[in-house]
């Protein structure tokens, strides 16, 4: 197996490897923080060699927690509706 070489500008705190499979990252799984990319919620960036099928998809920190203090916030992020309570009894 080939080890890709993180490039330095890119190496810190705000980037981070996306977790292995059964493993999380901020409590959320590889399909969630998949899900939220493709959706446009948050950054990730693929690195792969020229002409590779696989590579490493690295997380952009800072726009992760940008959409964590969103769902903090009154106004569901996924949707732009407010955000649902739970009943009182």
């Amino acid at each position: 197996m080939v080890k890709l070489q993180i490039p330095q500008h890119m190496q810190g705190e705000d980037w981070a490897r996306m977790p292995k499979p059964k493993e999380r990252f901020f409590g959320m799984s590889r399909t969630t923080i998949l899900e939220l990319s493709q959706a446009g919620l948050i950054k990730t960036v693929s690195i792969r060699k020229p002409g590779a099928n696989k590579g490493i998809r690295l997380i952009f920190v800072p726009s992760l927690r940008e959409f964590l203090d969103k769902c903090t916030q009154e106004v569901n992020p996924l949707r732009n509706e407010p955000r649902l309570t739970a009943r009182k009894r």
